[in-house]
This record gives C-alpha cells, sequence and structure tokens, in this order.
C-alpha cells in the first residue's frame, strides 16, 4: 500500500513538471532587439607622404629657429646660486628616491638615521651631511624622519631650495 501510494505521488510530480522554455526565449529575443547592431566605422587609413629634404635651402633640421631662441626668456644675472664643492659623499651618487631610511639611533641630541642604499648596504647620516644627486643636505635627524634641503636649477640660471622628508616606513 505504502509503496503504490509513493509510485502514484511520484508520476503526479513528474507529470506536474513539465519543460517550459516559452520566458526564456522571450527574454532573449527582447535583449536582441534592444541591443545595438549598427557598427560605428573607423576612419580611412592616412598614408605616409615622405618629402625630399634639400639641405642647401632648408635650415639644419639639429638646430633652434632663430625665432625660437628670440623668444627665449634672459638668464637672471642677480639670483642665488650655490657654492662649488666635489661630491664626496657615499649616499651622493644615488637619487632620493632610490634611499630608504631604515632607522634612527642616538643618544642625548646626537641622532643618527641609517639609510639604505639600492646595493642595500647601510650608511650612517648626521646632519650637515650630503646625500642625494641634487646637493641634498641633511638639515635635521628626527625620530621618525630626515629632513633634507635640495637645491634644483630653475631652468633659467638660477637655482631653488626644497625641503624633502626621507620617513620611516
Amino acid at each position: 500500500m505504502i509503496k503504490s501510494n509513493l509510485v502514484m505521488f511520484s508520476a503526479l510530480i513528474l507529470v506536474g513538471c513539465q519543460q517550459s522554455n516559452d520566458s526564456i526565449a522571450s527574454f532573449i529575443s527582447q535583449v536582441e532587439n534592444q541591443s545595438r547592431k549598427e557598427i560605428a566605422q573607423l576612419e580611412p587609413e592616412k598614408t605616409f607622404q615622405a618629402t625630399q629634404y634639400n639641405a642647401s635651402q632648408l635650415r639644419v633640421p639639429f638646430r633652434l629657429p632663430a625665432i625660437a631662441i628670440a623668444n627665449q626668456p634672459r638668464i637672471k644675472q642677480d639670483c642665488w646660486q650655490p657654492g662649488l664643492r666635489s661630491k664626496t659623499g657615499q649616499l651622493e651618487q644615488y637619487p632620493l628616491e632610490q634611499l630608504h631610511l631604515r632607522g634612527v639611533m642616538g643618544s642625548q641630541g646626537n641622532i643618527s638615521g641609517l639609510v639604505q642604499t639600492p646595493k642595500g648596504t647601510l650608511v650612517k647620516v648626521q646632519a650637515g651631511e650630503y646625500l642625494g644627486l641634487n646637493n641634498g643636505k641633511v638639515a635635521e635627524v628626527a625620530p621618525k624622519f630626515i629632513l633634507i634641503k635640495e637645491t634644483l636649477p630653475d631652468g633659467l640660471g638660477c637655482w631653488q631650495q626644497r625641503s624633502v622628508k626621507l620617513a620611516l616606513k
């Protein structure tokens, strides 16, 4: 009896499960109708045309034209210039972007920093020493950073100073 009820119940469930793809098919056709089927046309390819260079009639291509030279700003004569000095520091051969502050040590006001070079060596740095390619002078060694005063050219013959911090990470 239980077996026949189970078979009848299973048959009713299977009869009730008829496959219907009407909603999926209509959704796909609706999305296809709404989609954009036009493709934007590309511009036609431009052909390259080489021109002949006649050295006797045209200017030298590697020299600025006289008009461009006349419009260049004049070099200021009364601006600050850094003093000349030889670069003898071990850290003056690397840009500041390649140097990393790895630690600070010291006692009773005599603080120095440990700067790592791209080669992986650690160098002890104190205030007054130079590092970086742009005459960077260590102005201050603090517990969390080193303050560096860099000297950069402004392109007009003068020089500007900027402060850069090399911080612990």
